[in-house]
């Protein structure tokens, strides 16, 4: 699925996350439904009957639903950190019932419970390969941290990368986007060092990961403290944050 959608921060809207989110936050109900329908009993429905039927559900069924709920919750937040909980939660759900079909009986296992596991199990795998599809920029953003967002500063500054001159569109301690008058050659997961004469004297080392028409996005590599205290330093000076 192809997502247009482009959000203030310059990310494309995961509309495929978010439509996978809607099912598994109303698989559960689903779920329960089905089996209450399923029950042979025509009156299900009727309150008494329906809440005779809630309590007999077991804590373990109880615990899977959950988690299968929790998954859908948090994959509407686009961070690396709530994803990769769905993606976790989703394989627990997996490693349950695999727990429990193999842990039955041989004669407690019937075609119905087996057709249902099946589905289970194809519904968590095409969850994780959809949520690892999207598990990427432009749906996520790469230079972000796993517990608080970074924060990005729209400060221009010369640049110097792959004799080129150019200057930043906005800033963060973990990257900058740069507006470029052509298409660079460069292409995502090249390495760069890139020079910034206002604010360091020595290069930098990047590595590309997005590059587009007119703009193009560099991460900068971990351990250059020295950098990073010439950053932090120039962007105080600029907006005395």
């Amino acid at each position: 699925m192809t997502d247009h959608a482009v959000t203030g921060s310059g990310l494309k809207r995961p509309v495929g996350i978010y439509i996978l989110a809607v099912l598994f936050i109303i698989a559960p109900i689903g779920n329960i439904l089905i089996s209450f329908a399923g029950a042979g009993i025509s009156n299900w429905y009727e309150p008494s009957i329906f809440t005779a039927f809630v309590q007999s559900i077991p804590g373990f069924e109880w615990t899977w639903l959950g988690l299968l709920f929790l998954t859908g919750v948090l994959l509407f937040r686009p961070h690396k950190l709530s994803w990769s909980f769905a993606i976790v939660t989703l394989v627990l759900i997996l490693c349950l019932n695999i727990f429990r079909m193999y842990w039955a009986g041989d004669n407690s296992i019937s075609p119905q419970y087996l057709k249902v596991f099946s589905i289970i199990a194809l519904f968590c795998t095409l969850g994780v390969l959809i949520i690892a599809f999207y598990f990427r920029f432009p749906y996520l953003d790469r230079r972000a941290n796993w517990i608080k967002n970074t924060e990005r500063f729209d400060l221009a500054t010369e640049i110097k990368f792959d004799n080129t001159v150019s200057r930043t569109e906005s800033v963060s301690v973990t990257g900058c986007k740069i507006m470029t008058a052509t298409r660079s050659g460069l292409k995502a997961g090249d390495p760069v060092e890139a020079h910034f004469p206002e604010i360091y004297t020595k290069a930098v080392r990047c590595v590309v990961i997005e590059n587009k028409e007119s703009s193009l996005r560099l991460e900068f590599i971990p351990n250059q403290e020295e950098f990073l205290v010439k950053l932090k330093s120039w962007i105080k000076t600029k907006t005395g944050a």
